[in-house]
């Protein structure tokens, strides 16, 4: 028997099944085994149905023994697209250029480390983004944003009549602190990627942001300007040009 087959046989014994009742049964054994560490570490009592799923990971809200919500993100291990734009969005990233990487493990576990990072990066400049927590190989634990278990809707959900101007500049507001304070750019910026709560913008899914300095940074920050005055400017508000946005963030408007 491996040495990881005994530990995962000891752990056994600290897992209730209430944990993890309502958790995708289709998590190899060893993130169980990780959600186990990560429960003990910050009093989680149980894991709750996901709230999010995309190309990367999914996202469970955990419960504490005192009640408190934590949004766990757990990535896949396994998939090629995740690979890729893992692969993408790391090389030139000077952050992570001493880090050897053998297996397809280890590279997913960067991937959540980089996020732990940008998040962090963000929050101490003052970004609004959820508060990063802990991260755990292939976990990344973060403030809950939302109500009781209930997430926050993301932009693209909310009505009609909250979409005001004075949202898309709170949003530009916070471009502004990630770009400035926080020296790095999103990347993937959208509709998809903010959450609005009590009025205001959180930017979330920063795990492919990259340092302004970055040889790709001016063009996926034009991107994200453009994909957000094109949400906006389609729901009758008054944009500034990402041009003049540009200008404003210290690039070139060309």
């Amino acid at each position: 028997m491996s040495e990881f087959s005994k530990k995962f046989k000891e752990e056994k014994r600290y897992k209730d099944e209430d944990l993890f009742k309502v958790v995708d049964s289709t998590l190899d054994s060893r993130t169980y085994l990780n959600l186990i560490q990560v429960a003990r570490r910050l009093n989680i009592k149980e894991y709750l149905g996901a709230i999010s799923s995309g190309k990367e990971a999914k996202i469970y809200p955990a419960k504490t023994l005192d009640d408190k919500y934590y949004a766990v993100k757990i990535y896949y291990t396994s998939t090629a697209q995740s690979k890729r734009a893992i692969k993408r969005y790391t090389s030139g990233d000077i952050r992570f250029e001493d880090i050897k990487v053998t297996n397809t493990r280890q590279l997913i576990s960067t991937w959540a480390k980089k996020e732990f990072k940008n998040l962090s990066r963000l929050y101490e400049a003052g970004t609004r983004v959820p508060k990063p927590i802990l991260v755990y190989e292939n976990i990344l634990v973060m403030e809950f944003i939302g109500e009781n278990g209930i997430r926050a809707p993301l932009l693209k959900e909310i009505g009609s009549e909250e979409i005001t101007q004075e949202l898309y500049e709170d949003l530009i507001q916070q471009i502004e602190i990630m770009v400035k304070k926080a020296k790095l750019v999103h990347g993937d910026l959208s509709e998809y990627n903010v959450m609005v709560h009590e009025g205001k913008c959180y930017i979330i899914d920063v795990s492919q942001a990259l340092p302004v300095d970055h040889e790709n940074a001016v063009m996926l920050l034009k991107r994200d300007l453009d994909n957000i005055n094109r949400f906006f400017e389609d729901r009758g508000i008054n944009i500034r040009s990402t041009k003049d946005l540009l200008i404003e963030l210290g690039f070139s408007g060309d």
